[in-house]
């Protein structure tokens, strides 16, 4: 059965008037929500005004995503019918129940709703009449219902959200645009999480660096593990700063004190004594690093080779080897008592004990390397500790940074005088030419005695700089040297001295130093200039004036040998020469020569800074002497365009 056209057709033109009632409903139940969003925001804005609210962005966001949702499940909700449309059509648009009465005659009586005639048989019997009048009904419902225009329903807005919402909006503007004084405890907190998780990361990674290749009982393994329970402290409470600051520090105190102080100085003396120990084991410079492993496998093999030495051989080799005692003390004990038994029994004859002594100070290297491998590594451990520590502080304290700068600055300009006392010192360069009479010493080491010679540059005294005028004197220090020949008398250890008078003028480079009690300023890493003052009974009655303002453009040549000193970090060793030693006088008069070894300091300015950046690292050294170092360095650095 087909539905009649202008029932149809009566449907089709109710569907305007049926949106229209659904977005009143929706514009009616959404000012109510949004009223409720914006109060809400309202709310939490003033709460994260009040105290340090982390989750004010998410739960703005929240609030805003549930009001869209209850706006979308009360617009599903709220979908009008077509009775209610209907309705809504009649009573507004003046349409007298038309349309309402043909809808609820098409449900009532549904056999009159299809499009052929069912009582209507030309008569005029009761059906035929009533289906006729519905049909006349229903044509005149469609009729008023097409001439109808949908904006008769009205959409109004509520007037009571409407003013709460524009209240509560107004209310909000300034609440969020308004500086905030918990947003700086909030950003706060998030460079602690931060500084916090980044220091995680550097602590994991020292602890891989010390745990690599290591098993128990090293020590570095132990220490290793505290890192990673510390890290892990630092992910899961970055916000107990206090605490964790404790903790750092408790375990960098703990760590420092296990750093031998003289480390370096016992890896320098184990990196000289191997390096002399091999040659004096190979007799050539097979190992110019002073590599302990490749100083232990040459005495291995001077051990297994003693039999074969005659008796001279052996006897020169106990010379060499008793010159080394010095430096072996500076190394270590065990590699003391190793050689001095070691000289003894080659001395003895005793090839048995001299190989095992041998043996032994090869042994007593290669553990001095190793513990001196163990103290730059928890030096360096310590070190990152320190780090860590002063960044998380800086996360807690912002601006702390930028107060220091200033402060340094300040510094920098220098103290007046009266104010709180200071040590400072200066360094003075100036040309001198004078006569001076001193003494000179020629030394040499090596197999047999070498022939000390004295003849070099002269040195002059030199402009010294102390404290600011008027404070208490400096001392002075300076050397003159005249060229000449110096006396050298042979040892039977193969270490020759003498000592003789002579004349000599020469001209050269002075430097002098000066230190005094005054109230020279100048304690923060930035300062460019830390004043000036004159060294008292320096000697030298030269130009007395303070220091230039620092800067790189114009400096001179500086004195860099590295053909035959060897780069900064290199081991320098002087090989003696052979035979006896002998005593000569003279004397003697000339002119200084130009050093060739002068070179612009541009050219070597790469390696210096990477030698001390390596001795930081290696070392525990506080963080204003590295940040000192640093900004020493930065200063020089030729492409900083200075």
């Amino acid at each position: 059965m087909n539905l009649d056209p202008q029932l149809l057709e009566l449907r089709r033109s109710l569907a305007r008037f049926r949106r229209r009632l659904w977005l009143r409903r929706v514009v009616r139940d959404g000012s109510l929500l949004l009223a409720a969003v914006v109060v809400a925001e309202l709310a939490l804005a003033v709460l994260a005004r009040l105290m340090p609210f982390e989750w004010h962005a998410i739960s703005s966001l929240a609030v805003i995503a549930l009001g869209m949702v209850a706006l979308l499940i009360d617009a599903i909700r709220v979908r009008p019918t077509l009775s209610e449309a209907a309705l809504a059509v009649d009573s507004e648009d003046g349409l007298a129940d038309r349309v309402s009465t043909a809808l609820s005659l098409a449900v009532t009586s549904p056999e009159l709703a299809s499009d052929s005639p069912v009582a209507d048989d030309g008569t005029d019997s009761e059906p035929a009449t009533y289906e006729r009048l519905v049909r006349l009904q229903r044509r005149d419902a469609l009729a008023y219902l097409s001439a109808a225009d949908p904006r008769g329903l009205r959409i109004p807005l509520p007037r009571r959200q409407s003013a709460t919402s524009t209240l509560a909006a107004l209310l909000l503007v300034p609440a969020l645009l308004l500086p905030n004084g918990q947003n700086d405890i909030l950003n706060q907190r998030e460079q602690q999480r931060a500084a916090a998780e980044t220091q995680a990361q550097h602590l994991n990674e020292t602890a891989d660096r010390l745990n690599e290749g290591r098993t128990a009982p090293d020590p570095r393994v132990d220490i290793a593990q505290e890192l990673r329970e510390l890290a892990q402290q630092l992910r899961d409470h970055p916000e107990d700063l206090q605490a964790n600051l404790a903790r750092l520090g408790s375990l960098e105190d703990v760590l420092r004190s296990r750093i031998d102080p003289a480390n370096e100085q016992r890896a320098a003396a184990i990196t000289s004594l191997s390096r002399s120990l091999s040659r004096s084991a190979t007799g050539t410079d097979s190992n110019q690093q002073g590599d302990p492993q490749q100083t232990q496998r040459d005495l291995a093999d001077l051990a297994d080779h003693l039999g074969d030495m005659t008796d001279e051989e052996r006897e020169q080799l106990a010379r060499d080897l008793s010159q080394q005692d010095a430096t072996a003390r500076q190394a270590g004990g065990n590699a003391q008592t190793a050689l001095s038994d070691a000289v003894r029994a080659i001395q003895s004859g005793d090839q048995q004990a001299a190989a095992d002594a041998l043996n032994r100070l090869g042994d007593a290297l290669s553990n001095g390397q190793q513990q001196v491998d163990l103290n730059r590594d928890i030096a360096r451990a310590a070190s990152d500790l320190q780090q860590a520590r002063r960044d998380l502080a800086n996360a807690g304290q912002p601006g702390q940074q930028g107060q220091q700068g200033q402060q340094g600055q300040g510094q920098g300009q220098g103290q007046q005088p009266g104010q709180s006392p200071g040590n400072g010192q200066g360094q003075g360069q100036g040309q001198g030419q004078g006569q001076g009479q001193g003494q000179g010493q020629g030394q040499g080491q090596g197999q047999g005695q070498g022939q000390g010679q004295g003849q070099g540059q002269g040195q002059g005294q030199g402009q010294g700089q102390g404290q600011q005028p008027g404070q208490s004197p400096g001392n002075g220090q300076g050397q003159g040297q005249g060229q000449g020949q110096g006396q050298g008398q042979g040892q039977g250890q193969g270490q020759g001295q003498g000592q003789g008078q002579g004349q000599g003028q020469g001209q050269g480079q002075g430097q002098g130093q000066g230190q005094g009690q005054g109230s020279l300023g100048g304690g923060g890493s930035n300062a460019r200039y830390l004043g000036s003052g004159n060294g008292g009974n320096s000697g030298f009655q030269g130009p007395t004036t303070g220091n230039r303002q620092f800067g790189t453009g114009n400096l001179d040549d500086i004195f860099a040998d590295f053909d035959r000193l060897g780069r900064p970090g290199d081991p320098s060793y002087i090989p003696g020469v052979g035979g006896d030693g002998q005593i000569q006088q003279g004397q003697g008069q000339g002119q200084g020569t130009d050093n060739q070894s002068l070179v612009p300091y541009t050219n070597v300015f790469q390696d210096f800074y990477d030698f001390a950046i390596t001795s930081l690292d290696r070392s525990y050294v506080p963080l204003d002497v590295k940040d000192y170092v640093r900004d020493y360095f930065s200063s020089l650095n030729p492409t900083t365009g200075q």
